[in-house]
C-alpha cells in the first residue's frame, strides 16, 4: 500500500482582482520510509506544495492521501523543519523539545527522559539546560530535530532546513538528519533549491518547472548513493555525472 499519494493536485491564491496559479496537476506516491526532495526554480511553488501535504493550506484542486485517507481530514502528527529553528527564547532547549507533548498532555517523567535521550543522541545533551541564545546555529537546529521527532511524527517535512548553516554544519547535519531518520525509519519530504544536497540524502528526487509548478521530471537516486550517508555520497564516483544530468534539466528550465 502507497504511504503517501498527492493526486493531480492544483492551487491558485486569489486577490481582489486577479489570481495566480501556483501548482498544476502535481501527482506522485511516496512509500513509507522513503526520502523524497522536490527541487526547481524560484517560484515553482515547492513550500506551497510541502503545506499542502502539511495539511495548512487546502488545495484549490486534487487531495493528498495518508495510507489512503485524505490527510486535511485526519487528526496527523507531521513534523515540519524550516530554515529558521524557532525555538522559543525563554525556555530551555529541553523545555523546547517537551512543546509538543506538552501542548498534547502527554508530558510526563517518561517523555522527559526521551527528551534527554533524543538529545544526548543527536550530540546536545549537555545542553539541555542552556537556552537557545547560548547555541550556536547549528546546535539550534539539532534542538529542532529533537523537538520535531519527540512526538513520532508520520511524516518529517523539511524546508531548507540547512540553507542558513555555513557548508561545513550544514555537511554534519545533512549526515545527522539522514543517520536519524533512516534509524527510525522515517518518511520525508524535503524542500531545496541544492542539488547536491537533493542527491546526497534523498531516493527520489522530483523537479518542478515555474509558473505553475508542474512536474518536470522525476529521478531515482542511484542505489549505490541511497545506501551511503550524504558525506560519503558526495565522494562517490557516481555522484558527478547523476549531478550533472539533474543539473542539466534545471539549468534547461532556465532556458
Amino acid at each position: 500500500m502507497t504511504f503517501l499519494t498527492v493526486q493531480h493536485v492544483s492551487h491558485q491564491y486569489f486577490s481582489s482582482d486577479n489570481y495566480t496559479k501556483a501548482l498544476e496537476d502535481i501527482s506522485f506516491e511516496v512509500s513509507e520510509g522513503q526520502f523524497l526532495s522536490l527541487i526547481g526554480p524560484s517560484g515553482c511553488g515547492k513550500t506551497t506544495l510541502l503545506s499542502i501535504i502539511a495539511g495548512l493550506i487546502h488545495p484549490t484542486e486534487g487531495t493528498v492521501l495518508l495510507e489512503e485517507n485524505e490527510i486535511q481530514k485526519q487528526k496527523v502528527q507531521l513534523g515540519y523543519m524550516l530554515q529558521q529553528d524557532y525555538l522559543f527564547p525563554w525556555k530551555t532547549i529541553k523545555e523546547n523539545v517537551l512543546l509538543g507533548p506538552h501542548i498534547q498532555r502527554k508530558k510526563d517523567v517518561s517523555m522527559e527522559k526521551q527528551a534527554e535521550e533524543l538529545l544526548a543522541e543527536i550530540g546536545i545533551g549537555d545542553t539541555k539546560n542552556l537556552y537557545p541564545n547560548q547555541l550556536s546555529g547549528g546546535m539550534r537546529q539539532r534542538a529542532s530535530l529533537a523537538r520535531t521527532l519527540i512526538t513520532d511524527p508520520k511524516i518529517l517535512l523539511l524546508d531548507e532546513p540547512f540553507s542558513a548553516l555555513d557548508y561545513q554544519t550544514k555537511l554534519k547535519l545533512e549526515n545527522l538528519v539522514a543517520t536519524i531518520l533512516k534509524t527510525y525509519e522515517k518518511t520525508a519530504i524535503l524542500v531545496t533549491h541544492d542539488i547536491e544536497e537533493a542527491i546526497a540524502m534523498s531516493d527520489t528526487i522530483i523537479m518542478l518547472s515555474a509558473s505553475p509548478g508542474k512536474i518536470h521530471k522525476i529521478f531515482s537516486v542511484p542505489e549505490e548513493l541511497q545506501q551511503m550517508n550524504p558525506f560519503e555520497a558526495r565522494q562517490h564516483a557516481a555522484f558527478p555525472s547523476f549531478f550533472q544530468n539533474v543539473w542539466k534539466e534545471m539549468d534547461d528550465l532556465g532556458q
